[in-house]
C-alpha cells in the first residue's frame, strides 16, 4: 500500500534513532535487508538480535516510541504500551507465586525495557527496501518498505495477565475486545452453526502459526462459512476482524479493509476450539483469502493471550517487494 508521507515520516524517524546511536549500538541495531534474520521474530520471553531498550538513552528511547506511534494505529500504540506496562505486573506475581506455568520462579525476565529494535537496510536510501522490527515478549512489529509502499505484518499481539488479577490495576484486560467479541458472535449463533463452528473440543496450547516464517493455509478450512451467516452475524464477524486491522494507523487500517473487502468475505471461515465457558482454555481463527487470524487463550489457566495477524501475500513485506522487483526489471 502507497503512502507517501508516512514512508517519509518513518524513514525520518529512523535516521534520528541512527543519529543518535553510538558505535557499539550501531553495530548492534543494524542488518542488512537481505539477512536472514529480517523473517526471524519472537514473541515469547526469547531474547532477540537487535538493540536492548534496557541499553538505550532516555532520549533514544523517547525517539524509539515516537517512531511506534508512526506505525501503530493511537489505539494500537496504546495497547502495545499497555503489554508492555504487564511486564512489571508478571515480573510481581511471578516472584510471589512459585508454580507460575511460564518461567516458574522468575525463570525469566520480566522487564519493560527487554525489549529489541533491529532495523534492516538504509532509511534513508529511498530506492531501496528497507524495514524495522520492534519486539519482545508479547510484541511482535514487522515493518517493511520500498519506495512509498508499505507492508506491515505478520503483526502480533499478546497478554500476560490477560485480566489482571491483584494489585491496583486488578481486573484490567489489555486485549478484552479480541475475546468478547468473538464470543459475543459465537453466542449470536443458531445450535446447528455453532457446531460448524466449534472444531475441537480441545484448544490448541498456543496460536498454530506460532513464529513461523512459512505455514499452510490449508490447516484452517475446517469451520463455519460466511455465507452460512445472518447479515447481523456477518456484521458481528466483520466487527472482530477491524479489531486486528485497527492495529494499523488509521490510514493503513482503512485501505487495507477495502482491499479485503474488494477480494470478499463468501470463503471467510471462523473456527473456535476449547470451552466457550469465560476463563476456560478457548482459541479462534479467522481465515480470508487474504489474511489469518489468530487468537488463543490458554496458558496460566487461560488467563494468557497470544494473538495474530497474517497476511499470506504480504508478511515481510513480501507482496511489494515482488511488485517491485517485477518493476525494476
Amino acid at each position: 500500500m502507497q503512502y507517501t508521507n508516512k514512508t517519509k515520516k518513518i524513514s525520518d524517524q529512523l535516521i534520528k534513532i541512527l543519529n543518535s546511536l553510538d558505535e557499539i549500538q550501531l553495530k548492534e541495531v543494524k542488518f542488512d535487508f537481505e539477512d536472514e534474520e529480517r523473517f526471524v521474530w519472537y514473541y515469547t520471553p526469547h531474547e532477540q538480535n537487535g538493540l536492548l531498550v534496557f541499553n538505550m538513552k532516555p532520549y533514544q528511547r523517547k525517539l524509539l516510541f515516537e517512531l511506534l506511534e508512526l506505525v501503530y494505529s493511537s489505539n494500537g500504540f496504546i495497547t502495545a504500551k499497555n503489554i508492555i506496562s504487564l511486564e512489571s505486573i508478571l515480573g510481581e506475581y511471578e516472584a510471589k507465586n512459585s508454580h507460575s506455568t511460564e518461567g516458574g520462579n522468575g525463570q525469566f525476565i520480566r522487564s519493560e525495557e527487554r525489549y529489541w529494535l533491529a532495523i534492516f537496510g538504509d532509511p534513508s536510501s529511498p530506492k531501496k527496501p528497507w524495514g524495522f522490527r520492534f519486539g519482545g515478549h508479547h510484541i511482535g512489529l514487522t515493518v517493511n518498505i520500498i519506495n512509498d509502499f508499505i507492508s506491515i505484518h505478520p503483526l502480533f499481539f499478546g497478554a500476560n495477565p490477560a485480566k489482571v488479577i491483584e494489585g491496583p490495576k486488578k481486573g484490567f484486560r489489555a486485549l478484552s475486545q479480541e475475546e468478547d467479541l468473538a464470543r459475543k458472535f459465537l453466542n449470536s449463533l443458531s445450535d446447528d452453526n455453532k457446531k460448524l463452528a466449534i472444531i475441537d473440543e480441545i484448544a490448541p496450547p498456543d496460536i498454530l502459526t506460532a513464529n513461523y516464517r512459512n505455514f499452510s493455509s490449508e490447516d484452517f478450512n475446517k469451520g463455519l462459512n460466511f455465507n452460512n451467516l445472518s447479515d447481523f452475524q456477518k456484521d458481528g464477524l466483520l466487527e472482530i476482524i477491524k479489531v486486528y486491522t485497527a492495529r494499523f494507523t488509521e490510514e493503513y487500517a482503512k485501505n487495507y479493509l477495502n482491499k479485503i473487502s474488494k477480494n470478499g468475505f463468501e470463503k471467510t471461515i471462523f473456527g473456535w476450539a476449547g470451552s466457550i465457558e469465560v476463563s476456560k482454555a478457548h482459541y479462534y481463527f479467522i481465515k480470508h483469502n487474504d489474511f489469518l487470524i489468530e487468537y488463543d487463550n490458554t496458558q496460566n489457566d487461560a488467563n494468557h493471550i497470544h494473538s495474530v495477524l497474517r497476511d499470506f501475500d504480504g508478511d515481510y513485506g513480501l507482496d511489494i517487494l515482488s511488485n517491485h522487483y517485477k518493476s525494476s526489471h
